[in-house]
């Protein structure tokens, strides 16, 4: 028993040392086996467009470029690529590093508040979520995003409580996650609301100093942009253009569904977070009724702090309820920025109700609810919705379950030596649920993908074939309903077709592709009028007049014009 003991006391001393590493080789073989599964699925367009963008910072343009893209993420890729390694895998993997350094980065922030126990339990959370699991090394700038704006909290929260340089690199980092991709703008709403309920405390000099070091972090990106488009505003005019404008029900990614995120949210957090949720319940539960047992004196003092009867406070909280009202009524039904500034308006006003209560770290939880809750309210009153549009949330969702499970703990105490050990207990049953689950989950994933796997090898056999078939094929004028792909792996500019059906031309594609004779026409009307040499495609029924077949490998088909 004694040497039991020991064993506690040399794990507790040491436990902050001790599980961050732990956490490290986790997902380090976590992201090893993912990447591996994803460099046997091959890349998809999105990982295509990046690959290529990356190519042309290289110094090495083949032609082709997607640069309406974030640059940050190809910019990281092209330093890979300086180095020599010109491959696929390449994006793979510097996925999986972002991810790494994200899940580092969410272990510092959570101990900011949690222990190392409750920090370790809360990033392996977020970094097993299915969501996130699904996404890691795909090659979506998503994750990078995510985990620049985790390092960007954690140097805000430390240039709030401890030294205010820390907003040299708050701010930066905040750049750079929006040059990761755009709509990480969306996070100076829970930056800005937690700097104003923390203005006391904030050295304004040092704030401003560090947004004008963000505002150099930017201009190479404006300098560039001017080059190539005549206006260093045009990518983000772009991006928040599709923002704000309309999309057609019939493409791919239209869903109107306010509650997209709530209705599949058991899925993104996968059977760890279902079970987290479980245990948090259970012990609410519990903890209600034997709360309930208790003299009703401790209800009365636990409301201590809100003293209705002093004036200013029943305006205060009229103000509050007034909001949160117009918020919850006017959700879906007014722009989406204006959803967004009501709820900066009603988290401020919760502060400041609150803060009265004493409650430990308030401003911390404040700003992990306004970060999930600035995304939540874009992309759910955005049309165009993604599952992988939740991996910005995953963060405070896990913030919010370690929380959970936190009070559970403190209201539930199982005393071993008069230590409670409830936290404990709980940390070792989800981490083997945890990795149990994982090492269930990740083969999945190459199951879910069989179809994509093939269709990209098909693609590269197709491009090897065409590059033998016709040596001068970099001088014709090559078509391609995926372009990316067929750009990337024949090192040219292949054009793209859009999908047509119904009298519209639909770039990112459809739910349900029917083809009409009015729809063959328009293929057809596309071709000739741009004058294709060659079209790779993956269309089937198709009737081209002046193209014939002349390869097929698998579901792509390679016309040339007669």
């Amino acid at each position: 028993m004694d040497k039991l003991s020991k064993s506690q006391n040399i794990f507790k001393k040491h436990s902050s040392y001790i599980l961050p590493v732990v956490l490290i080789l986790i997902v380090s073989l976590i992201t090893y086996y993912r990447v591996m599964i994803q460099i046997d699925l091959g890349p998809i367009s999105d990982s295509c467009d990046f690959l290529s963008d990356a190519l042309l910072f290289a110094g090495q343009n083949i032609g082709y470029s997607d640069l309406i893209r974030p640059p940050f993420f190809p910019f990281l890729l092209s330093i890979i690529f300086k180095m020599g390694y010109v491959s696929t895998n390449a994006i793979f993997i510097l996925d999986g590093l972002m991810y790494i350094f994200g899940v580092i980065g969410l272990f510092l922030l959570f101990k900011l508040h949690f222990n190392s126990v409750q920090s370790f339990l809360g990033s392996l959370l977020f970094a097993t979520f299915s969501i996130v699991l699904t996404v890691m090394s795909v090659g979506f700038s998503d994750l990078a995003s995510v985990s620049i704006t985790i390092w960007t909290f954690y140097f805000l929260i430390l240039g709030v409580e401890k030294n205010s340089k820390f907003f040299y690199l708050a701010f930066p980092f905040a750049m750079l996650a929006f040059l990761t991709r755009y709509n990480s703008a969306l996070t100076i709403f829970p930056m800005f609301l937690y700097i104003f309920i923390n203005i006391h405390k904030i050295n304004i000099r040092n704030m401003l100093v560090g947004m004008s070091v963000s505002v150099l972090v930017i201009v190479p990106v404006f300098i560039f942009f001017f080059e190539k488009f005549g206006n260093f505003l045009y990518p983000f005019m772009n991006f928040f253009g599709t923002a704000s404008g309309p999309s057609l029900p019939e493409s791919a990614a239209y869903n109107s569904n306010l509650f997209f995120f709530i209705d599949k949210f058991p899925l993104f957090i996968g059977h760890e977070g279902i079970l987290s949720v479980i245990i948090i319940l259970t012990g609410v539960f519990i903890y209600g009724v034997l709360r309930f047992k208790r003299s009703s004196k401790d209800k009365i003092n636990s409301f201590s702090g809100f003293k209705l009867e002093k004036r200013g406070t029943k305006l205060k909280l009229i103000l509050f309820i007034s909001l949160i009202s117009i918020f919850i009524l006017s959700f879906g039904q007014i722009f989406w920025m204006w959803s967004e500034i009501l709820f900066f308006a009603v988290g401020y006003m919760l502060y400041d109700l609150l803060k009265n209560f004493n409650i430990k770290d308030a401003d911390i939880h404040l700003l992990f609810f306004a970060w999930f809750m600035a995304f939540f309210i874009f992309q759910s009153i955005y049309i165009i919705k993604d599952n992988r549009y939740f991996v910005i949330m995953a963060p405070p969702v896990a913030y919010f379950l370690i929380l959970g499970l936190q009070e559970v703990s403190n209201g539930l105490k199982f005393k071993i030596k008069n230590k409670n050990v409830t936290f404990p207990l709980i940390a070792v049953i989800l981490t083997a649920a945890i990795l149990l689950s994982t090492a269930s989950y990740l083969p999945t994933i190459k199951q879910a993908n069989e179809k994509n796997k093939i269709t990209n090898e098909n693609i590269e056999s197709a491009s090897q074939w065409l590059i033998n078939y016709d040596p001068d094929y970099k001088n014709k004028t090559i078509y391609s309903d995926m372009w990316p792909n067929f750009s990337w792996y024949l090192q040219t500019n292949v054009k793209m077709v859009p999908v047509f059906m119904n009298g519209q031309s639909y770039s990112g594609g459809v739910k349900e592709f029917n083809l009409t004779l009015k729809d063959n026409i328009a293929y057809n009307n596309e071709l000739d009028s741009n004058k294709a040499d060659y079209y790779l495609c993956l269309r089937k029924g198709l009737n081209l007049t002046h193209y014939t077949s002349v390869a097929q490998f698998g579901n792509v088909i390679i016309y040339k014009r007669k």
